[in-house]
C-alpha cells in the first residue's frame, strides 16, 4: 500500500476541524436521525390514540374530566413538544456522530436538547401522576395505607423527576455552557447526572411496579366474577410496561458521559420518550374496556331487534277463528294487538 495514501489520510480533516480518520466512509451511512424521527413519531401517535379514546369515552358517558385526565393531556402536550424539539435537533444533526456535525450548528443542537431532555421528564412525572391520581379514583378500595403509599409515590417521584430536569440546566458555571458546549467555563462531573439519573429512573421504575400490583389487592376483594376481576386487573395493570421502559432506560444513562453523545445517545432519548407514552397508554386502558364493554350491549340490542322483526308478525287463530297480528314494540313487554281493524292493547304475552 502507498504510504503517502496513509499519510494523506492521516492529514486530512473534517469540515468542523476533526481529524480525518474520524470521518470514516461508514460513518455517513450510520446516521441514526430518521430511526429516532420515525421510533419517537410512532410513541407519540400511539399515546395521542389512547389518549383520545378516553376523553371521547368519558363524553359519550356524560362524565366530566378529573385530575388524573388532566395529567394525562399535560403529559402527552410535554411529549408532543418533546418530539417536535427532537425532530428540530435530527435536522441540525442530532443521530449522527460528533464529527459529522457541523460546528455552527451545535450550539444550537445542545440547547434544543436540553429543551427536549426537560419536557421529555416532565412527561414522564405527570403520566405517573395521573396513572396513581386513577388509583386514588377507586375511593372505596383505596384507604388508610395503601391511600398513603400512593400520595407518597405521587409527590416523591415528581420532586426526583424536578431534580433530575432541574440538573441539565444548573451544572455549569456559567450557566450558558451547559447549552453552549463551546463556551469557556466548567462543569459538574457528568457523573453526578448519571448515578442521580439511574436511581430515579429505577425508583420510578418500582414506583411503576408496585402501583400495578394495588389494583389486584382491590379488585379481588370485590363482588365480581372470577372473569371480569382478572379483565379489571390486567386493564389496571399496563403500568409494567411502563416500568419495564424505566428499567431499560436505566442501562442507557451511561450514555450521556460517552464523547459521541449525539449518535450513542439516542437509545436514551427513545425509550425516555417509550417511557412517558407507554404510561399515557396504560393509564387509559381501563376507559378503552369500558368501551368495549358499552359497545357489546349495543351489539346485542342490534342482533335482538333484528330478530324480533323477523318473527314480530304472526298469525294466530283466536275462538272465533279471526286472525290477530301481533307486533313486538321496543322494549318487548309492549305489546299490542291487533284484530281485523280493531287495536285493542293490554295484551301481555
Amino acid at each position: 500500500m502507498d504510504p503517502n495514501i496513509n499519510q494523506n489520510q492521516r492529514n486530512t480533516t473534517t469540515n468542523n476541524g476533526f481529524p480525518g480518520f474520524f470521518g470514516r466512509n461508514k460513518s455517513q451511512f450510520d446516521d441514526l436521525g430518521p430511526t429516532t424521527r420515525i421510533s419517537v413519531w410512532i410513541l407519540t401517535g400511539a399515546s395521542f390514540l389512547f389518549l383520545a379514546t378516553r376523553i371521547y369515552c368519558k363524553l359519550i358517558r356524560h362524565r366530566r374530566l378529573h385530575a388524573d385526565d388532566y395529567f394525562s393531556i399535560a403529559a402527552w402536550t410535554a411529549l408532543l413538544g418533546s418530539s417536535i424539539c427532537n425532530n428540530l435537533a435530527i435536522d441540525l444533526g442530532y443521530g449522527k456522530h460528533f464529527w459529522q456535525i457541523p460546528r455552527e450548528n451545535l450550539n444550537d443542537m445542545f440547547l434544543i436538547g436540553q429543551i427536549t431532555v426537560t419536557l421529555a421528564i416532565c412527561s414522564q412525572a405527570w403520566s405517573k401522576t395521573s396513572f396513581a391520581i386513577s388509583l386514588l379514583m377507586i375511593s372505596d378500595g383505596i384507604h388508610g395505607k395503601t391511600r398513603i403509599f400512593i400520595w407518597f409515590a405521587i409527590v416523591s417521584m415528581n420532586l426526583l423527576f424536578g431534580v433530575s430536569a432541574m440538573l441539565f440546566w444548573v451544572g455549569c458555571t456559567p450557566l450558558e455552557k451547559a447549552w453552549h458546549p463551546l463556551m469557556r467555563g466548567t462543569c459538574w462531573p457528568v457523573n453526578i447526572i448519571i448515578t442521580y439519573g439511574i436511581f430515579t429512573s429505577a425508583y420510578s421504575g418500582v414506583m411503576d411496579l408496585i402501583l400495578a400490583i394495588i389494583p389486584w389487592k382491590i379488585i379481588m376483594n370485590l363482588q365480581m366474577q372470577t372473569k371480569e376481576k382478572i379483565g379489571v386487573a390486567l386493564a389496571m395493570s399496563m403500568g409494567v410496561f411502563a416500568a419495564a421502559s424505566a428499567f431499560i432506560k436505566c442501562s442507557s444513562m451511561p450514555e450521556l458521559g460517552g464523547r459521541d453523545f449525539p449518535h450513542d445517545g439516542v437509545t436514551l432519548v427513545i425509550w425516555g420518550n417509550a417511557e412517558a407514552a407507554v404510561t399515557i397508554m396504560a393509564a387509559a386502558v381501563p376507559m378503552l374496556r369500558a368501551l368495549v364493554r358499552t359497545v357489546k350491549p349495543k351489539n346485542r340490542d342490534l342482533y335482538n331487534t333484528s330478530y324480533s322483526r323477523s318473527r314480530g308478525r304472526r298469525q294466530m287463530t283466536g275462538t272465533t277463528g279471526s286472525s290477530r297480528r301481533v307486533y313486538y314494540n321496543k322494549p318487548r313487554r309492549d305489546l299490542v294487538t291487533m284484530s281485523g281493524s280493531t287495536w285493542t292493547g293490554g295484551s301481555m304475552r
